[in-house]
């Protein structure tokens, strides 16, 4: 993989604003999620992005040297392997985004909402050549997953599956979250309260809950279902 150089920025003023674990969930969106300056600046800074123009979140990434090219540079990627990677590199000091980015690992990070509800999800395949995946996405607030798991834990709801038990350190912190009611059928924006409207889920009953196109099984019917197998 080819890592873009650093451009830092001697300006420091908003690097120096927010605390550590603001820059670190900062440069976690950025390089990991492929969040803009503005969306960073929503959800992570809770700024108004009209207002700050996401220069708070850019202000802090320039600062580390962080450009363009480093935007969702890490998508799909496991964040030890990433920092590994960082590590390799002799011409360029990356030890303080290292440090930051080492920061997300101790903390109740999700690492990716997977949802399956959205009806404008369709596949095109054609025998002996590569699947094409058309779907409509929806925005979804990074802070309200982060949330969603510091209430409700990191065992699914449904069937008590801990990731960390089964897999140990590489399943640390790992849970799916689920919208209890999907974002496709609201068709607007809305406040979103993490407790109530948000459940942590593992990956088979996250798709059992979707499994039915036209009926999203909510988390009492999907324990019924669990029990029933097992009684």
């Amino acid at each position: 993989m080819i890592i873009p150089k650093l451009d830092k920025s001697n300006r420091i003023r908003e690097y120096n604003t927010y605390n550590d674990t603001q820059r670190a969930n900062v440069l976690y969106s950025f390089l990991f999620e492929g969040l803009t300056h503005r969306e960073l600046d929503k959800y992570i800074l809770e700024k108004d992005p009209a207002i700050s123009k996401g220069w708070q979140s850019m202000g802090i990434l320039h600062y580390l040297g962080l450009k363009a090219p480093f935007r969702g540079l890490f998508q799909n990627w496991d964040i030890n392997d990433a920092i590994n990677e960082l590590q390799k590199i002799d011409n360029q000091d990356f030890k303080l985004i290292i440090n930051l980015l080492k920061l997300n690992i101790d903390s109740d990070f999700v690492i990716e909402d997977i949802e399956m509800e959205s009806k404008n999800d369709y596949e095109v395949v054609v025998d002996g050549k590569q699947s094409v995946y058309y779907t409509t996405r929806y925005e979804r607030n990074p802070k309200n997953r982060k949330m969603a798991i510091k209430i409700h834990g990191n065992k699914c709801m449904a069937c008590g599956f801990d990731f960390e038990y089964v897999y140990g350190k590489h399943g640390k912190n790992y849970i799916e979250v689920h919208h209890v009611v999907p974002l496709s059928k609201i068709g607007e924006e809305i406040e979103i309260n993490p407790e109530k409207d948000l459940i942590t889920l593992c990956s088979n009953c996250h798709r059992m809950v979707h499994r039915q196109r036209n009926k999203t099984l909510s988390l009492s019917e999907l324990k019924q279902i669990i029990n029933k197998q097992n009684s």
